[in-house]
């Protein structure tokens, strides 16, 4: 792929993932249901996995430009940007097991970002690993939202599994 195509892939999907994003957090909140940003990183990742990669770290890097910085903004935008480059090695368009791929990478997304947010506050690292996975299960915003992680991860996984294989045969830009 060559630096213009590059570039190009990178703007779109990154500028996707943040606009989607920020819209999100404007007009609902903060509330967490979907992860746009972690979802056009696995679906970049069809046009390579330094464009996965990039957008990955992208797409929380310029979002938080406007939501606001923290440790967060570091663990969520390497993490989310390794598994974009690694979804370039998924070679199905079976959209059921790219739900499941999907539905797994969202899981490990999440507790390792707790676990290393947690350790990093103090935590012991089987302690912060515990909180991590239990935290995705505890309702949340006074109770109205129950499970965010699995909800999350489910709402995440269905796009992708919708419209990756789509985004496959489109390849924008060959």
């Amino acid at each position: 792929m060559n630096k213009s195509r590059f570039a190009a892939s990178v703007g779109m999907y990154s500028s996707l993932g943040v606009a989607l994003r920020l819209a999100k957090n404007f007009l609902v909140g903060p509330a967490q249901f979907i992860n746009f940003p972690f979802m056009m990183a696995l679906i970049s990742s069809s046009e390579g996995a330094p464009v996965g990669l990039t957008t990955g770290v992208l797409g929380y890097l310029l979002s938080d430009l406007f939501l606001g910085f923290g440790p967060w903004t570091v663990v969520n935008s390497i993490l989310c940007g390794f598994l974009g480059g690694l979804w370039s090695h998924v070679q199905t368009d079976d959209s059921s097991k790219i739900f499941v791929l999907c539905l797994i990478s969202e899981f490990v997304f999440d507790v390792t970002n707790s676990t290393i947010l947690y350790a990093m506050l103090g935590l012991k690292p089987m302690e912060a690993l515990m909180v991590g996975v239990i935290g995705l299960f505890v309702p949340v915003m006074g109770g109205s939202l129950i499970a965010p992680g699995p909800t999350t991860e489910i709402s995440t996984s269905f796009c992708v599994a919708l419209l990756l294989p789509k985004a496959r045969k489109m390849r924008w830009f060959r």
